[in-house]
């Protein structure tokens, strides 16, 4: 083999492994959050893309609203890597690259553990305070504040339209 060959091997196998992350915690919602529902996936999904994607500008000065959308996020970015679904490891790393954005945007922590930030996104639309997110704060940063002004990022927006196309019967079985 020649170097050539060992080059374009290299580039095959890192484009074989860009979809596959590194396996986190499954984040768990909170309970009775889904009252009805069969898979807390799909209501999820119809959920975020109906906030975020359809009508974000209906979210805008609604820190309570936004906080609980947002934390939907999180909990999706762990919800397809179990395999389970076609594509989920793309899905997964646009949910993971979407969810650094929208905690920069947001000015919380881009490190923090995904149930702590879920946890505290979902008790801070559940209170209608900004207390739970005091400790996931990036420094100077006001997530309340950016809630109520949030705009999805384009990962964001990118992530949402591929989670729309997952509702098909035929992606996503029953």
């Amino acid at each position: 083999m020649t170097r050539r060959d060992f080059a374009g091997l290299a580039v095959l196998g890192a484009l074989l492994g860009c979809d596959q992350a590194e396996e986190e915690p499954v984040v768990r919602l909170p309970v009775g959050m889904v009252e009805g529902g069969t898979d807390p996936r799909r209501w999820a999904i119809s959920q975020v893309v109906a906030l975020l994607l359809d009508r974000p500008a209906a979210l805008s000065g609604k820190p309570v609203a936004t906080a609980g959308a947002v934390g939907l996020v999180e909990y999706l970015a762990t919800a397809f890597q179990d395999g389970r679904y076609q594509d989920g490891a793309r899905i997964t790393r646009l949910l993971r690259e979407a969810r650094t954005a929208m905690r920069a945007e947001l000015g919380l922590n881009a490190e923090a553990a995904p149930q702590a930030t879920a946890d505290a996104l979902f008790a801070a639309a559940r209170e209608g305070s900004s207390k739970p997110l005091a400790a996931l704060a990036v420094s100077g940063g006001d997530p309340w504040k950016a809630l109520a002004a949030f705009v999805p990022p384009a990962p964001l927006l990118r992530a949402l339209r591929v989670l729309r196309d997952t509702q098909q019967p035929d992606y996503m079985p029953t």
